[in-house]
């Protein structure tokens, strides 16, 4: 024997393994026989014709019954035994174990039950009882035995049975129409098949009046040699009325202002007429109310309601294939609601009563907020004398139209700003250009309410129209909260838009920069300055933040002391540590004069650093600056200074290495 032999008892621990050797067993060195699935090495035999050798390091199996002599090698062991008829056992630093066999309990068998189909007709074909007995041991298990109690009201449909559980089994039943007990007794489930359990049946056919029916057969029930079953078996059957019930909300999700229509709906599977024994009554669940009168498709009898419940009388007839009850039903805004009919709400005289709950859900939309209103500039900078075009978006969440049924929709031009004599208005609004008042050179846009517009439900619509002005600024459009009256309210927040007009003829704004002082030492905190100039008699509005990013190896100070002198509002952005400085675009530089942006800096290391604004950097209304503007700033190691008295120490110090010297020269 070579390598690894290995024995699988395929999960029987009651596998023999028997080697008939006519003359010699050798093993290699190392070699092993390895047990698995159950096998136990007690119940391995090696019956050998003369003489047994077990290899260095061999690592086996089994009981050796050798007919002259056995040796174990250095370090070979054994998990069994070793047995010589005419010869010695010799060993060298060898382990020799005793095999045991485990005594292996039988694994108990399992009881299942299932009824096929789970579902049938009162009066239909009946439903077969299937219980299966399941063996997972090695051994069959016998005297099989079992009863199984029937719930009330389920009887044996006709003698039609079958039994697989041999081994002379009993069958016992009840008579047809009859419930009671199933039992099984004297029956065998056989054994375990390699990994597959072993199994029987017993069929039976059931049947029962309407309702929902659950058959325990419980633990410890079924007994058999091998023991009972550790777990209850459950099936449950659902026999049908043949009158139903069943609910609808439409919509099932709800928008208000509006109402949905709630249907129940009476089913009717006999072919005859169902007459109601008792009334239907939903009540609604709480917050939901009843809208205008109920209606039916049923017989005889005429609906009623309250406020908050809807009832079909006693007496009304449900004919052949159902009928149904409609009421429309509103609720609370962001409410849900759950309806529900509970098992025998509908009760008929001979002909059952609906065995499961009749059930719909009902959402209600949180009231969508009011229209809204936003506006824009294209192009949202332009030179005196040009054009851009306004566009005023109307956006409607809601899921009805917005409709301007009373109020105008009117937007003021800010001072200075015109409808160009070229307008291009547009309107799609539903009211068209005929809805839209934007004359040229007129001052207001207004949207008409007496010409049809509307916002679309979940939807938007605009109105463009082109404006100009000759004088340069910053113009702010705005549209005020209400202004936007609709027949879904009105709009709660204004809306705006800017527009940037340049002078053209103006001379540029100029920038200039400094470090005070340009030079320092370490760990100073330089102020940075930046001048903005304005050489025209017209204010120069910043019509985009002017923002200097700072070179590498600078900083802005723990502290950064930001401050401006340009007029407007707004403060310099500048954060410790950062790098950027920004002076924001509600700024502006004063008429024929200059103001002035300063900050705080240190350094993160010695050297020279520039720090340069580019061309275009600095925008406004009077144009953009055409020159760069630099600073240069010089960092370098400070030289340490004496005090007063280190100088008088110093000089002591040195005439008393003078004197020293002197003496030494003299000797």
């Amino acid at each position: 024997m070579t390598g690894t032999l290995t024995l699988d008892a395929q999960f029987d621990p009651n596998a023999v393994f028997i080697f008939q050797i006519g003359s010699t067993l050798t093993t290699a060195s190392n070699s092993s026989v390895v047990l698995i699935n159950g096998a136990q090495n007690c119940n391995v035999f090696w019956q050998v014709g003369s003489s047994a050798t077990l290899g260095t390091g061999t690592v086996f199996v089994g009981n050796i019954l050798a007919l002259t002599k056995i040796t174990l090698t250095t370090g070979a062991g054994v998990s069994g035994r070793t047995l010589a008829q005419n010869g010695a056992v010799t060993l060298d630093t060898n382990a020799v174990a005793v095999a045991n066999c485990a005594v292996v309990p039988p694994v108990a068998p399992t009881i299942s039950k299932a009824f096929v189909p789970a579902t049938i007709d009162a009066g239909g074909p009946p439903s077969t009882l299937t219980i299966t007995l399941s063996n997972a041991d090695s051994s069959d298990g016998t005297g099989a035995a079992f009863t199984d109690t029937l719930p009330p009201g389920v009887v044996i449909a006709n003698l039609t049975t079958t039994n697989t559980c041999g081994g002379g089994s009993t069958l016992t039943i009840p008579a047809t129409g009859m419930t009671g007990m199933i039992q099984l007794t004297g029956g065998t489930i056989p054994h375990r098949v390699g990994t597959t359990a072993g199994g029987c049946t017993v069929t039976v056919n059931v049947t029962a009046a309407a309702g929902i029916y659950l058959n325990t057969i419980p633990a410890g029930a079924l007994t058999t040699s091998n023991g009972p079953n550790a777990a209850p078996a459950v099936a449950t059957l659902a026999v049908n009325s043949s009158v139903t019930l069943s609910k609808d909300f439409s919509p099932a999700i709800l928008n208000l202002p509006g109402f949905s229509t709630l249907t129940i709906t009476l089913g009717n599977n006999s072919g005859s007429p169902a007459t109601l024994a008792a009334d239907l009554t939903d009540n609604l669940p709480s917050g939901m109310t009843t809208v205008g009168s109920p209606s039916t498709t049923c017989v005889v009898g005429v609906p009623t309601k309250t406020a908050t419940s809807v009832t079909l009388p006693s007496g009304s007839t449900i004919q052949a294939g159902g009928c149904t009850v409609t009421v429309n039903v509103t609720g609370a805004a962001g409410a849900s609601y759950l309806n529900e009919l509970p098992i025998g709400a509908l009760q008929t005289i001979g002909q059952g009563s609906n065995i499961v709950p009749a059930s719909a859900a009902l959402v209600v939309n949180a009231a969508p907020p009011a229209p809204t209103l936003s506006k824009a500039f294209s192009l949202a900078t332009i030179n005196a004398g040009g054009s851009s075009t306004l566009t005023i978006t109307l956006i409607n969440p809601s899921s009805n139209p917005a409709n301007l049924a009373t109020t105008d929709l009117i937007d003021t031009l800010p001072t200075g700003v015109q409808i160009a004599t070229s307008p291009n208005a547009t309107n799609n609004c539903g009211g068209g250009l005929g809805g839209l008042v934007a004359n040229p050179n007129g001052t207001t846009v207004t949207l008409l309410a007496a010409a049809g517009n509307s916002i679309p439900a979940t939807s938007f619509c605009t109105v463009t129209v082109d404006v100009t002005t000759a004088n340069a600024g910053i113009y702010l459009n705005t549209i005020g909260a209400g202004a936007l009256v609709t027949s879904e309210g009105s709009n709660v927040a204004p809306a705006s838009a800017t527009l940037a007009v340049i002078d053209t003829t103006a001379a540029p704004p100029t920038l200039s920069k400094f470090f005070s002082p340009p030079v320092i030492h370490e760990q100073g905190e330089p102020p940075l300055t930046i001048t903005l100039c304005n050489p025209n008699s017209s204010p120069a509005d910043l019509i985009a933040p002017l923002t200097d990013t700072l070179p590498d190896g600078v900083v802005i100070a723990a502290t950064p002391n930001a401050s401006t002198t340009c007029p407007g509002s707004g403060p310099v952005a500048a954060t410790a540590s950062g790098t950027t400085v920004i002076l924001p675009l509600t700024r502006s530089i004063p008429i024929s004069g200059c103001c002035t942006v300063t900050v705080d800096v240190i350094m993160t290391r010695l050297g020279v650093f520039v720090n340069t604004l580019p061309v275009n950097a600095l925008q406004t209304t009077n144009g953009n600056n055409i020159v760069p503007a630099s600073a240069t700033l010089t960092v370098d190691m400070r030289v340490p200074m004496l005090s007063g008295w280190a100088m008088v120490m110093l000089i002591a110090l040195l005439a008393l290495v003078g004197f020293a010297t002197m003496r030494r020269e003299a000797m």
